[in-house]
């Protein structure tokens, strides 16, 4: 069994290594490497699908759907321990280099060196901005059907929303990043609109501009591996890394601070397979209790709140959502929900002109 995932080193790596080591490791540069090999070759692929403070692997979880023979064997919980590291000394430090996942996942480390980490989230989740539309943000609270709640207020006030993209906030919350029409704007800042959203345990409110040259003391740098930021923090007091302990020590970096993220800081990887895998206890650890799934669904007023009561009312919770376009002129929504435990949820999607595909 041939099991594909990022390059040693990475946390990727370790998850596998945490499992048992099952199978044959083949290392791939990046993530859409590993779906293009699950592609060609029956084989399973390990791929980071969300962390709990970082939110969703956004590469992964729209590409993912690419696989059309693929299942979802379950996911594997792994304990993330991020470093600050450099060749200097930490109050020498003007840039930062991380992945964006990293950089959310520490942005209390980055706010305490002086940097605003809240610029950075929303360039990390920037929705794709369209004529006469604003990027608002909806909180609620991380239960079961809010979401189908506050989707629910939005729709019976006529909000036209064209995108929707959700991440963890805080413990308990999460944000979902919206784009509305601008004639609408009005009435969401209504104390009427607000004060039903409360009721369900949402909030809105206006997602200003801001860049990451505003970012403060400190400039933060998106980077898309730490091999492409390693070669420079080596040589340059000025920069730091953030990265594990293992690459710092094999580098010779200095570690400044270690944690420089949450103690309870983790991320999921999605074990995917596009072959048969009869032996599930190879994979040690793995849980099976949430999918992946993919509802797609034409381009109608008021579906996706549909959509949403139906699995509200199965009693299933989202951990992720967001909106892709699709070639058919309606929208496809990558989701990580509760595993259902009926089949009959598919069929009621199909009812109102949906389709649910299960991973």
């Amino acid at each position: 069994m041939k099991v594909a995932g990022l390059t040693t080193g990475t946390y990727t790596h370790n998850a596998w290594l945490e499992m048992g080591s099952p199978g044959k490791y083949i290392p791939q540069e990046g993530n859409k490497q590993t779906i293009d090999f699950l592609r060609a070759n029956r084989s399973v692929g390990l791929l980071p699908k969300l962390n709990v403070y970082g939110g969703p692997v956004e590469e992964v979880m729209s590409n993912i759907w690419k696989l059309r023979e693929a299942r979802m064997l379950g996911y594997y919980k792994l304990q993330i321990n991020h470093v600050l590291a450099g060749v200097g000394e930490i109050g020498e430090i003007k840039e930062v280099h991380a992945h964006p996942q990293a950089l959310m996942q520490c942005s209390d480390g980055l706010l305490s060196l002086g940097a605003n980490p809240d610029f950075l989230f929303r360039e990390a989740y920037k929705t794709p901005l369209m004529y006469e539309t604003k990027q608002v943000v909806l909180e609620i609270q991380d239960e079961a059907g809010s979401l189908a709640s506050a989707l629910r207020v939005l729709v019976n006030h006529g909000v036209d929303l064209q995108y929707l993209h959700s991440t963890p906030y805080t413990r308990g919350k999460y944000r979902f990043y919206l784009l509305i029409n601008e004639k609408d704007l009005p009435l969401m800042n209504s104390k009427v609109f607000r004060d039903e959203l409360k009721e369900v345990g949402g909030n809105v409110v206006l997602d200003e501009s801001g860049s990451l040259d505003e970012s403060g003391n400190v400039k933060l740098v998106k980077t898309s591996t730490n091999l492409s930021s390693l070669n420079q923090v080596k040589y340059d007091p000025n920069l730091a890394l953030i990265c594990s302990e293992k690459t710092a020590l094999e580098n010779g970096l200095n570690i400044y601070q270690n944690p420089f993220c949450p103690t309870d800081n983790e991320t999921h990887f999605s074990v995917i397979s596009t072959m048969q895998v009869n032996d599930l206890d190879a994979f040690s650890g793995i849980v099976t209790d949430k999918v992946m799934a993919l509802l797609s669904l034409p381009n109608r007023v008021g579906v996706l709140a549909q959509s949403l009561e139906i699995i509200k009312n199965y009693g299933l919770s989202l951990s992720f959502i967001m909106s892709l376009a699709n070639n058919s002129g309606g929208y496809d929504f990558p989701m990580v929900m509760d595993k259902p435990k009926s089949v009959l949820l598919q069929s009621d999607i199909q009812k109102i002109g949906g389709n649910l595909r299960i991973l």
